[in-house]
């Protein structure tokens, strides 16, 4: 495992993201925006699924979040594995780094499991549990 992550930092993107002047803010900025569509289109949802806004329908309004919340998760991934080749050694081994992955990852099987079943009380407790905490993860990981 230590090989592979080293090899992603020696990798020629990983030496453009630590090296060319304006790659790493544009791709941190991307992250950020993907992270702005997830977060904004899920938590919409979710408080709609916990009951607010009743006077609009939960499928209409998913019709038009899930598309764009999956847009924002995949704008993301990609750039949060972009901003992980800078030094994925020493992300890998940060437990709040792990956490925010397992997060991510319940976030996911959550938002899976609502697409194919009637949205209940508790997976959107549990989204909102999951993507806020990955949130939070994510943005102590930059001031540790």
């Amino acid at each position: 495992m230590e090989q592979l992550l080293l090899s992603l930092e020696q990798s020629t993107l990983g030496d453009a993201m630590r090296t060319w002047r304006w790659l790493y803010p544009i791709v941190n900025t991307a992250h950020i925006a993907g992270i702005a569509l997830l977060f904004g289109s899920i938590v919409s949802l979710d408080l709609r699924y916990l009951g607010l806004w009743k006077s609009v329908g939960a499928d209409g309004l998913a019709r038009v979040l899930v598309p764009v919340a999956v847009s924002g998760l995949v704008l993301a991934l990609l750039a949060g594995g972009m901003l992980f080749t800078t030094d994925a050694r020493k992300y890998a081994a940060m437990p709040l780094f792990q956490i925010k992955l397992a997060l991510i990852s319940l976030g996911v099987v959550n938002a899976v499991y609502l697409a194919r079943n009637r949205a209940t009380t508790w997976a959107a407790l549990i989204s909102l549990a999951a993507w806020t905490g990955a949130l939070i993860c994510g943005r102590f990981i930059g001031y540790l």
